[in-house]
């Protein structure tokens, strides 16, 4: 698959030296590049970083890439990028403790870090790809999004008949409480409704690509 370089997004990388460049720009000359880079779906670099470099420093525009969709998760990033590497131009001592430590602190995260990734991949569906997954979702989350009007349907209610005086102070409030946990709930899926929805939507236009 052929990108621009331009859209391609390099983030922190292991790897601080890319050694010297010249004997792989040369093969860039004469060869082409015989293998692509790698990316996922978001177009992120995962493996490649001094092909994409050397490339860049000859003026292309675009390059040959692989889209690596199992690779979402920043572990699994990681993992390629470290395998990828010792494969090639070494890392240095440093540049692969620093690497091992940061897979080792993604595999083994604090509490709250957990807790923090839990929510963010509730309300984001995760690293999800499938289409009928996420569409399944996206409807489960609008259809309980619904419990928000209901809510206020049943405080409504709750107030005009407490003020007719057809219940008692303990009844209304039971309603009342119940009232806001309907609520609170429509809110959280109705936000996580739209969150997946842009979701879905960005996930068909990548397949389609």
């Amino acid at each position: 698959m052929l990108i621009s370089i331009d859209d391609i997004k390099v983030k922190k990388r292991i790897r601080k030296d890319l050694g010297d460049l010249e004997a792989l720009k040369d093969s860039l000359k004469r060869y082409g590049l015989m293998n692509p880079i790698t990316l996922n779906s978001k177009y992120e670099l995962i493996a490649g970083q001094r092909r994409l470099e050397a490339a860049k420093q000859l003026g292309w525009t675009t390059i040959q890439v692989n889209i690596l969709e199992s690779a979402q998760d920043k572990i699994s990033q990681l993992e390629m990028e470290l395998e990828e590497n010792t494969q090639r131009y070494d890392f240095s001592d440093e540049e692969l403790l620093a690497g091992y430590a940061a897979l080792e602190k993604l595999r083994n995260p604090g509490f709250f870090t957990r807790i923090i990734r839990k929510i963010v991949s509730f309300f984001t569906s995760g690293d999800e790809l499938n289409v009928d997954r996420i569409n399944r979702k996206k409807s489960k989350s609008f259809a309980l999004s619904f419990l928000l009007a209901v809510g206020i349907i049943l405080a409504i209610v709750s107030s005009i008949l407490f003020k007719k005086e057809l219940i008692g102070s303990p009844i209304h409030f039971f309603i009342d409480c119940v009232a806001c946990v309907m609520m609170f709930i429509g809110v959280v899926f109705l936000v996580r409704f739209i969150l997946i929805r842009q979701k879905y939507i960005n996930t068909k236009q990548i397949q389609k690509i």
